[in-house]
């Protein structure tokens, strides 16, 4: 099977464009309770790499000033765990690893378009052998 196949499609994803400001950002993932988040590019759809809660913090809390900081590009943000995608069309198998170290992986296109996420939760359960009786 095919990860897109698995996947939770883009239209149905929170993600942030990355001109967004740090405070768009908190805002967004304040709305939305995701504690890990993709960044793509508005124009082109491309994944770029996923901001972590805990990324954005650190940014604030470490500037001189912590309100003016809401106001700084996200691009400021260091990452401090890669996230990596793989194309939609890699099989479900050959995921297994890549899910043990992320909650999820990004999914893009042959063009590097981000086209959704597809879960731990979603690749072990499709990995488990069905319990009998259920």
């Amino acid at each position: 099977m095919k990860a897109k196949d698995l996947a939770t499609p883009a239209k149905r994803v929170e993600f942030l464009y990355s001109d967004f400001t740090i405070g768009d950002a908190v805002k967004k993932m304040e709305r939305c309770h995701y504690s890990m988040i993709p960044v793509i590019e508005r124009n082109s759809a491309r994944y770029l790499y996923s901001v972590s809660s805990g990324d954005i913090l650190h940014r604030i809390v470490t500037a001189a000033d912590s309100k003016a900081a809401l106001a700084d590009p996200l691009s400021t943000v260091r990452i401090e765990r890669l996230t990596l995608s793989c194309n939609e069309d890699v099989d479900v198998t050959d995921l297994f690893e890549l899910a043990v170290n992320q909650n999820y992986i990004p999914l893009v296109d042959n063009n590097g378009a981000f086209r959704g996420i597809l879960t731990r939760r979603a690749i072990l359960t499709f990995l488990m052998p069905a319990k009998e009786g259920e």
